[in-house]
């Protein structure tokens, strides 16, 4: 065997092992967040679960659940979006989905344009990268 299908074949196994890596990272995260965030708004787990299947409800603790969740992935601070640390953790994201994300995030980057709620900041910033691309929206 040549070093050429080595090379492909050790390439398809990292970016194997890359992509496990990754979703245990967003497993831990979920838990990390959940574990603090559900407890601290009281929001149900019906809502949050009902985040990525499109279900927005007018649920002030499911939008002050998401500034929670947003501010302990630092993706907000101090009530605004910090879209340049969204940006930096997309780039480490796998080419197949890195540009999806990357995208999503620039078209919502001002999604927080006129308000000053913190809690309707996450919420209207969720659904627009829900809007802009639902699979992509990773929602612990």
């Amino acid at each position: 065997m040549g070093l050429l299908p080595i090379a492909i074949i050790l390439s398809v196994a990292l970016r194997q092992t890359s992509s496990v890596i990754i979703m245990a990272r967003q497993e831990l995260t979920s838990k990390l967040v959940r574990s603090k965030c559900q407890p601290e708004t009281g929001v149900s787990t019906e809502a949050i679960e009902g985040v990525p299947e499109g279900k927005f409800p007018d649920d002030r603790n499911l939008k002050c659940y998401m500034k929670c969740a947003m501010t302990m992935t630092l993706t907000m601070r101090d009530g605004k979006l910090r879209t340049d640390i969204a940006l930096s953790m997309a780039e480490k994201l796998s080419a197949d989905i890195k540009d999806r994300v990357i995208a999503a995030i620039q078209k919502c980057s001002s999604a927080d344009d006129g308000l000053t709620d913190p809690c309707e900041v996450a919420f209207t910033a969720t659904k627009c990268i829900h809007d802009a691309d639902s699979e992509i929206l990773f929602f612990p």
